[in-house]
C-alpha cells in the first residue's frame, strides 16, 4: 500500500473535498486544482489549503476564491461532445435511488474525513457508476439527471421512497397507481 508523501497530503485532501462539493471524479478535481492555481497564479499547496479552508467554513483570499469558484463552475457546466442521437434504456429507478443514497452518504463522509483514501475511492467509484448509468460524462449532470429521473427537485434532497407524503402537497386526483372502474370504485 502506498502512502501519500507529506507535501502532497493537502492536495489529496483537497481533491477529496472537491469530489464531494462539485461533485466530480478525482481526475476532474485535480484539473480544478490545477486550473485554480494557474488562474490565481498560486502554488499547488496554497491552492489546496484554500480548498480545505473553504471546506472548513473559511474564506480564501480573493484571487484564489474567485479562481476556485470559476473552476468549479466550469467543471459543473462542462458538456459532452455532440453525438448522434440514439435510443437508450433508462436505468431502474430503485437502483438509481440506492446509488444516489450511497453517493450522498459518501459525499458527507468525504467532507467529514478528506484524508480517508478509502472513502475517496468509494466516492470516485459511485460517481463513475452514476455517470455510466445516466449516460453522462459530467458527474454534476449525471447527478442532476438521476435526481430528475426520481422526481426530486434539487441537489441534496432525500430520495423519495414513493409518493410525496408532505401534508402541504396532497395527492392529486388521478395520480399514483390506483385506477377507477366504471362504477367509480377504486381497484388496484
Amino acid at each position: 500500500m502506498s502512502e501519500t508523501p507529506p507535501q502532497h497530503a493537502p492536495a489529496e485532501r483537497a481533491v477529496t473535498v472537491l469530489m464531494a462539493v462539485v461533485p466530480c471524479g478525482a481526475d476532474t478535481a485535480r484539473q480544478i486544482l490545477a486550473a485554480t492555481a494557474r488562474a490565481a497564479d498560486a502554488g499547488p499547496r496554497e491552492t489546496a489549503e484554500a480548498v480545505l479552508a473553504l471546506a472548513g467554513g473559511g474564506t480564501p483570499q480573493t484571487p484564489l476564491r474567485q479562481a476556485l469558484a470559476d473552476a468549479m463552475d466550469e467543471a459543473r457546466s462542462a458538456t459532452a461532445p455532440v453525438t448522434q442521437p440514439y435510443t437508450r434504456l433508462l436505468p431502474d429507478p430503485q437502483a438509481i435511488g440506492a446509488l444516489l443514497k450511497r453517493h450522498r452518504g459518501l459525499r458527507s463522509r468525504a467532507l467529514a474525513a478528506p484524508h480517508d483514501l478509502a472513502v475517496r475511492n468509494e466516492l470516485d467509484d459511485a460517481t463513475y457508476t452514476l455517470c455510466i448509468l445516466m449516460g453522462q460524462r459530467n458527474a454534476h449532470t449525471a447527478l442532476r439527471s438521476a435526481e430528475l429521473l426520481l422526481g426530486t427537485e434539487w441537489l441534496g434532497t432525500n430520495v423519495p421512497g414513493g409518493a410525496d407524503r408532505r401534508p402541504e402537497h396532497p395527492s392529486l386526483p388521478g395520480s399514483g397507481t390506483r385506477q377507477q372502474g366504471a362504477t367509480g370504485r377504486d381497484f388496484p
